[in-house]
Order: C-alpha cells, then structure tokens, then sequence
C-alpha cells in the first residue's frame, strides 16, 4: 500500500510554493534539494505539486515501466503554440502514429547519408574563419547547426529564408520561456504586449514552413531531405501527413535537432579550453586516425576518446537539464502515491553530478567513459537524450554530427578562452550559456 504522506521536501510560500525558490536557483535548487531530502523529494508550484525523482530506478519506472500512464508536464505544454502537436507535446495514439511515421528517416543507413553535407558546411564555416579572430564560440556552432537542420529538414540553403526562420523562432521562444519562469501567466489569447509578439512570431513561422512544406510537395516527395522523406511516408492505413502535422513535426525536429547539439559542441570546447591535458589528447587521436582530413561515419568507431569527450560533456553540462511526466492516474513511485494530475520532474543536472555514480562529479574527466563506465552505471544515472519509448528520436543524428563537427573544427583550431569572459548558466528549455563563449580562435599546427 502506498504512503499517503507527501515524501520530504522544501517548504514554501502558501500562494506561490517553491516556484520562487526555483526561478531565483533553478540548477542548484534541485541539486540542494535532491542532497537534502534524498531520492524523492516534494515540491509545489503554484497550485501544482511536483515529484523530484533523482534515484535512476524511479526514473526508469516513469520513463519505461508505467510510461503509458504518464502524459508529458505543464511546462513542455505550454510551447504547443510554437511547437503545434509534434513529437515533444502529442500524446496516446496520435503520438505514437507520428513516431512510427518518422522513425524510418532516422535509420542509421539514412542519417549517415546526411554526413556528407554536415562536413560541406562545417568545411564552409572554417572556411570564413581568420585566425586570431574573436568569436562566441555558442554563436558559431548554432549558426552551424541551424544551417545542416535547415539542409537536411527542409533542403533549404537560402540564408534570407534561413534568417527570417530563425529569428522569428527565436522570439517566439523569448516569449515562452519568460512565461515559463512565471508563477501566474495570462492565457496566450489575452492581449498583452508579450503575446501580441508570440502570435506575431507564431504567424510568421506558420507561414514560413508552409511554404517549405509546399515546395517540399511540389517535388513530389523525391528528395533526400527529412520534410520529403515525411511527405512520402504512409501508415499501415495508407494515410499519410497533413500539411499542419508536417509543419508541426518539422518546428520541433528543427529546434531538437539544432539547438542541443550546438550546446554540446559549446560546452565541449569550453571544456577543453580549460583542459588542456583533454585536448591534446583529442588531437592526438585526430592525428593518428585522420591525419588531417574530414571525418566521416566510418571513421567515428576509431575516434573513442573523441565520443568519450562528447559523452562527458554532456554529462557536465546536459544539453536538456530537466524533463517531466504528469501523471494520468493514480500511481505509485518509491513507496508514495502519486496522484492523478501530479508531475514528476528528474533532473539531467542532478543525476549527471551525483557521486553516488560520478566520482568528482564537477571534474571534467573523459577518461571516465574509457574505463568501461557506461556498463557499470544504472541504466538512468546518465540520459542525456531522455529514455523510454519517448527517448529522443534524433540520437543518432545528434551524435554522429556532434562528433564529425568537434573532429573537422579540432584539427584546424582551438579556442582561447577571453581572458575576460563572464561564464554562466542560463537554464531555458536547454542549458544555454548565458554571455555566450567568447574566445580567440588560434590556427592548430598540422604536426
């Protein structure tokens, strides 16, 4: 029989809860929390009351074993004016129809096909580098990564069209991210400045994508690219995508696609600049497998120390730092109930650095994942991609890209860090840094 009682947890305000306690700490308001009250600690936002789940087995029992009771949170909902009804905000059988609808164009045999053009571009962006210029290290590589999500999505190279995309993405998620941080929102549909700019945003990027989605049809369905490969794919039933479903699956392929692995190229080399020992090991083994050239798929099985670098900076820095599930019935998590409409948050952040799994957890140390680390974990001590049937649906592509981008940009340059630079978080939907990175970019030696 399950506990009736709420498990321990961090008293609040009577009207607001916790939520101030987590807008003002966000990382280290989880962190303190999970060491204090241990592996199942209660939280309240507001009206809602909140789980945080941090021991791995109650992470897996939420995200595999009673995944089909739980819907996603709040939080991700509230983006389903930006994001329509995608992979990240969809539920029940429409979710899993559109799954089972995009799954093939992540095939490993499809996405390595994809690498080509990810070195064209990278090769392209090097190319526009001068040495000793001064860069934000975060800027480059999402400009980077913008451009082969917006190739591969939606074989579009015209960086008009590019720019108005982005930007009108950018300030749509300007607008749910501050709604996001606040205790009390007015529904999108009341007049305020704020959502005034979201609707306009949201009207720009609805017209933007379908006319990709229209020149993606007029193609007939022929192209490589994933918007073609989503218009020719058909169900058991025969039925295929709707204009609205492709736009909706396209604007959250886009931002999973882009933004995370950006954040994982950023971080990575912010690390590395502050570890030089990591990094000349790294070009060490650039040198010895490639020899100067650009990767490819083939070579990323020669390259572990390059994945081991990808893997721990992850760990250090999750790209997606939190994910929740909201509970659809009553259930039972770590001896308590868990009542109908209760989320459950688990934290990335809190599990990547918990001691129990990670020795000298705030230690960037690649060398970990080179001692057969991964094996011995529990399976949700590190999910960086999430897990369960809503496990990230574009890992693959994120992980081969990551690793060709860090291999092709490492072999030419490195970052010094400004002597300067201001680093801190900004935990958004994803772990962004909040001044950027800002370095000097210096020439490798080939030898």
């Amino acid at each position: 029989m399950p506990k009736t009682h709420l498990p321990p947890g961090p008293k609040g305000t009577l009207l607001a809860g916790n939520v101030r306690q987590f807008v003002d700490r966000r990382l280290d308001f989880f962190t303190d929390v999970a060491r204090e009250y241990g592996d199942l600690a209660s939280l309240r936002f507001g009206p809602k009351r909140i789980l945080l789940a941090t021991h791995p087995d109650l992470i897996e029992q939420v995200l595999v074993t009673d995944a089909k009771h739980y819907i996603k949170h709040f939080g991700a909902r509230m983006y389903s004016p930006v994001l329509g009804n995608g992979l990240v905000t969809s539920e029940g059988e429409f979710w899993l129809r559109q799954r089972r609808l995009s799954q093939p164009a992540f095939l490993k045999q499809r996405v390595n096909g994809y690498a080509p053009l990810m070195a064209e571009l990278t090769d392209r962006m090097l190319g526009g580098w001068k040495a000793g210029a001064s860069v934000n290290i975060h800027f480059e590589f999402s400009t980077l990564t913008s451009a082969i999500a917006l190739k591969t999505l939606f074989d579009l190279e015209d960086p008009g069209d590019r720019e108005r995309f982005t930007e009108s993405l950018r300030s749509a998620f300007f607008v749910m991210s501050a709604r996001f941080r606040s205790p009390f929102r007015l529904p999108t549909w009341f007049p305020t400045p704020a959502n005034r700019q979201l609707a306009r945003a949201v009207r720009e990027l609805h017209t933007v994508v379908d006319g990709f989605i229209a020149q993606g049809r007029a193609r007939g369905g022929t192209g490589t690219d994933l918007l073609s490969r989503l218009i020719a794919a058909q169900d058991d039933d025969g039925t295929r995508m709707t204009d609205r479903q492709l736009r909706d699956e396209m604007m959250t392929l886009y931002l999973a696609g882009h933004e995370t692995t950006a954040l994982t190229l950023t971080w990575s080399w912010y690390l590395l600049s502050q570890h030089p020992e990591a990094e000349a090991k790294l070009v060490a083994e650039w040198r010895r497998v490639l020899g100067g050239r650009t990767p490819t798929p083939d070579d990323l099985p020669n390259l572990p120390y390059t994945e081991a670098v990808l893997t721990e900076a992850m760990r250090v820095y999750p790209p997606v730092y939190l994910i929740g599930r909201e509970a659809t019935k009553e259930l039972e998590l770590g001896g308590y109930r868990v009542k109908k409409g209760w989320t459950v948050f688990m934290s990335q952040w809190v599990n990547h650095r918990d001691p129990r799994y990670f020795p000298e957890p705030e230690a960037f140390r690649p060398e970990r994942w080179e001692e057969g680390l991964a094996k011995r974990l529990p399976k949700y001590a590190y999910y960086p991609f999430g897990g369960g049937p809503r496990v990230c649906i574009g890992n693959t592509f994120a992980q081969m890209e990551a690793a060709m981008i860090l291999a092709a940009v490492g072999q030419k340059y490195r970052f010094t860090l400004d002597a300067d630079a201001v680093i801190d978080l900004n935990p958004q939907i994803t772990l962004l840094p909040r001044y950027g990175i800002p370095a000097t970019l210096t020439p490798r030696s080939p030898t």
